[in-house]
């Protein structure tokens, strides 16, 4: 296929230690097995770096390293590009690394997106280091059956399309969301915006939250859920694209890092005249790192990880709700959908602290407080991001942009917020 031959493809891969080749090496592998060519790694990283594992992958295949909390070599880029210091810090702004030493996940994202950018590159591929190169079809007694997955050329086949910015699918393995049932559930997940999963819930003996994918991929269906951990980016037209952003806030003195910095990029290409996609390409998540063994919320490191998940929702859910009031797409206006889920977690937060034996669930409403207190400047930070998202795309594709109408390009949210 002419895609495969005549365009350049990366892996995207964000990480706080770069310290195991192998996460790459699986997906490089896998990629070779079914034909495919991939021109570079690029790997955003925080806190540590081994240079032994980078030289294993610089073995096998081109790699970029960007230090997600300022990359000295990745702002001289942009500058270089044209871009003024004011534009080149709205993109590369981290304020909670002096304070925390905490890089937001779409600080981290974007730090991989800006160097393929810059690099030229047409498709980009994320998946994340606990995603594997294969679908779970079943799982009985611990027993487990695997389809082998094509995940290149899952996505690169929806992505030649000039409409299509972003292809996407579910994982196969554990949900985040253990199994889980008490009075105040629906409350609870109404304040953490998870509603949707009550249904899910309800059934949670039967199927044990795993979820499980198809010996082959459907037919792709238009989606706003793109997860960055199964993702494929199509760089041609960067102005049908915007940036990742998440919000940070902290409770007692901790930096929380928000979730859904792809679940902003899904809900954007409303606004871009972007199409996303999802390819049915169940990739394997090892969602508690112990698989094939069940969750259960009476251990502790399940416990753990879904209050983490919780304050990361709360995160999220201000800055998201304010974007999706923003673009229309809020089914209310923004006080009562908040006061929604202020509520939700007033009553279910404390019945789950009791059903959990975990006091620090009562803390749940407080964190929305905390993250809401933090809203403005989440606002300003995302707009100034946009503006220098603006201006790297301008600078990038001068004619085509001047081609483009207001309308195509997305409208005040999506380019200047």
């Amino acid at each position: 296929m002419q895609h495969l031959t005549t365009n350049k493809t990366a892996f995207g891969l964000i990480t706080r230690r770069l310290n195991d080749p192998r996460p790459i090496l699986r997906f490089l592998h896998n990629a070779r097995q079914h034909e495919h060519r991939i021109d570079r790694a690029i790997i955003a990283y925080s806190h540590q770096v081994s240079e032994k594992a980078v030289a294993a992958l610089r073995r096998e295949i081109r790699t970029d390293v960007v230090r997600a909390p300022g990359d000295p070599v990745l702002r001289d880029r942009l500058l270089g590009a044209g871009l003024t210091p004011d534009e080149v810090d709205g993109l590369l702004d981290v304020p909670s690394w002096p304070c925390y030493n905490e890089v937001p996940y779409g600080s981290y994202r974007n730090a991989v997106l800006l160097r393929a950018l810059l690099g030229r590159v047409d498709y980009l591929l994320f998946f994340d280091t606990d995603i594997q190169p294969r679908v779970l079809t079943s799982c009985a007694d611990g027993r487990a059956t695997w389809a082998d997955a094509d995940f290149v050329g899952g996505h690169l086949d929806h992505l030649a399309p000039p409409d299509v910015v972003a292809t996407s699918s579910n994982y196969s393995g554990y949900d985040i969301v253990p199994p889980l049932g008490f009075d105040g559930l629906e409350d609870l997940l109404v304040g953490l915006r998870k509603e949707a999963a009550l249904d899910y819930l309800v059934d949670c003996d039967k199927h044990g939250c795993l979820n499980l994918g198809p010996q082959r991929p459907g037919q792709p269906v238009p989606t706003n859920k793109v997860l960055g951990g199964n993702l494929g980016l199509s760089l041609d037209a960067p102005w049908k694209l915007v940036p990742f952003f998440s919000a940070t806030y902290a409770i007692d003195d901790r930096c929380v890092l928000g979730r859904g910095e792809d679940t902003l990029l899904g809900q954007a290409t409303y606004t871009t005249m972007g199409l996303a996609l999802d390819v049915d390409l169940h990739v394997f998540h090892d969602t508690y790192d112990d698989f094939p063994r069940a969750p259960d919320i009476k251990r502790k490191a399940i416990r753990n990880r879904f209050y983490r998940a919780c304050l990361g929702w709360i995160g999220r859910n201000p800055f998201l709700t304010w974007y999706l009031d923003q673009i229309g797409r809020l089914e209310t206006d923004f006080e009562t959908a908040i006061e929604r889920q202020r509520e939700g977690l007033r009553i279910g937060a404390p019945k789950a602290a009791r059903h959990l034996e975990d006091v620090r669930f009562k803390n749940l409403p407080a964190a929305l407080g905390a993250s809401l207190a933090t809203l403005p400047e989440m606002i300003e930070r995302y707009e100034r991001l946009m503006v220098g998202w603006t201006a790297l795309v301008e600078v990038l594709h001068p004619e085509t942009v001047r081609d483009v109408s207001p309308d195509e390009r997305g409208g005040p949210v999506s380019m200047v917020a």
